[in-house]
């Protein structure tokens, strides 16, 4: 694609922000972003599917932020797939959400014809969550799989180094932009994933970490994939808002069993007795695709893979990937807690910061208050707190929710006059704090 058409694409991108469900609306009518760029106040007035906030920004012509956007993919070697390239996933452009374009630094795979599994946990993993994700990693690379994750410490950059290890291929999805390294002592890993396979985000390339963007993230990582293992989590955990976002996109869950009343075996088990597929090693996987994708799925090759797939320091430090225990647990690097405020204080705080700063402080109200509040119909004092604790849209967002505990739609809260995209991310947020419950169908209820 031409950069001048590119360029109109980025533009719009920066209209419609991250996880707009009304860009899915407005394409469909319009799939030209040059035609909405031409058009005049008037024309933008009478688009069906928008809101009021959304016509008044496209009424913004200037092009100076995607001129600056393009120049930095083109110092940076980094390809853009918008949604009208014929290299965009069918799989992405299916779902209710879909991400205006992509940013991509390395070779974007063909995932219209390949096997692709995103694989997710926890930071803190066990000896056998490192062990068992580094090798179906492993056997379903070296079988052809494209494995799919998001490069955080723990598990994920394990199922990463295991791909890689195989040779085959591997793709990170970012919280952040591509032209940044986080969390920062995987730079050496993205760097071995940018050669060997791909790192992928919606964001713009200079895009910063905020903690708000990762829950967004979560639903490219199940959108690619036809499948998504879930690997060690507590049951409130990103890990379980990827598998929420696989079963609302109509994609295959797998969950890894693990030990009762183990706090990283809560997430995978609770999956497994609502219904999702036991995976206990890689062959449940391949299985469960074998007569729709045998073509490109090696069983010899995973044959061999699995007398080679036993994870090793060695392994793990070839890419950058360090092996460090922390009680009983392995982090794969320094604490989460502690990266993310070294990060942020590296940067001028913005307001975006300070709410992703007052959203870190619902992790400090204690499990038993948060139970005690959920259970206690007439404690509204700690539910308050917990409240205050969270930014002004997840508080605007909870007092548009119905008192009655009747289910109510992201649409329809934003119809209050908010963004959709903040409205989802509100509702990830009040969930981890346990105000709220996702339901079948995309609707939520308060506790």
């Amino acid at each position: 694609m031409r950069d001048d058409k590119i360029l109109y694409w980025i533009w719009l991108s920066e209209k419609f922000g991250v996880a707009s469900r009304e860009f899915g609306k407005l394409v469909a009518a319009h799939d030209d972003p040059f035609e909405l760029y031409r058009m005049d106040e008037e024309e933008i007035e009478h688009l069906d599917g928008i809101g009021r906030t959304l016509k008044e920004k496209l009424c913004d012509k200037s092009l100076e932020t995607a001129y600056s956007i393009l120049k930095t993919c083109q110092k940076e070697k980094a390809d853009i797939i918008t949604y009208a390239d014929k290299r965009y996933p069918a799989r992405l452009r299916a779902i209710e959400d879909p991400p205006v374009l992509l940013y991509c630094l390395g070779r974007f795979p063909d995932f219209n014809t390949r096997l692709c599994i995103g694989m997710v946990g926890t930071r803190k993993m066990s000896e056998y969550g490192m062990q068992t994700s580094y090798g179906i990693a492993y056997e379903l690379a070296s079988a052809g799989v494209v494995v799919v994750s998001g490069m955080a410490l723990g598990i994920d950059s394990v199922c990463a180094c295991g791909a890689l290890e195989a040779g085959g291929e591997t793709v990170a999805v970012l919280g952040c932009g591509i032209s940044v390294v986080y969390p920062r002592q995987h730079k050496k890993l993205m760097q071995i994933i940018a050669k060997r396979g791909a790192v992928i985000s919606e964001y713009p390339p200079d895009e910063i970490a905020h903690g708000y963007n990762f829950p967004k993230r979560n639903r490219i990582i199940s959108g690619l994939c036809q499948g998504t293992l879930i690997i060690e989590c507590s049951v409130k955990s990103g890990a379980m808002i990827t598998a929420s976002r696989a079963i609302d996109q109509g994609r295959e869950l797998f969950a890894l069993p693990g030990k009762v009343n183990e706090s990283n075996s809560d997430g995978p088990n609770l999956l497994i007795r609502q219904g999702a597929n036991v995976a206990l090693g890689s062959d449940d996987i391949l299985d469960h695709y074998n007569f729709l994708y045998r073509d490109v799925i090696d069983r010899r090759a995973h044959a061999r893979a699995k007398n080679d797939s036993l994870v090793s320091e060695r392994a793990l430090s070839r890419y950058g990937v360090s092996w460090k225990k922390y009680g009983e647990r392995y982090e794969g690097g320094t604490n989460i807690e502690t990266e993310e405020a070294s990060y942020v204080q590296t940067k001028n705080e913005t307001s975006e910061q300070k709410n992703f700063a007052s959203q870190k402080n619902v992790k400090a109200v204690t499990d038993t208050a948060k139970e005690q509040a959920m259970q206690n119909d007439g404690d509204d004092i700690k539910r308050k707190e917990i409240l205050a604790s969270l930014d002004n849209v997840s508080q605007k967002v909870y007092e548009y929710m119905p008192s009655d505990k009747s289910s109510v739609t992201a649409d329809v809260i934003a119809a209050r006059g908010l963004d959709v995209g903040d409205v989802i991310t509100a509702l990830t947020m009040l969930e981890l704090a346990g105000l709220v419950s996702s339901l079948p169908g995309g609707a939520y209820v308060r506790n």
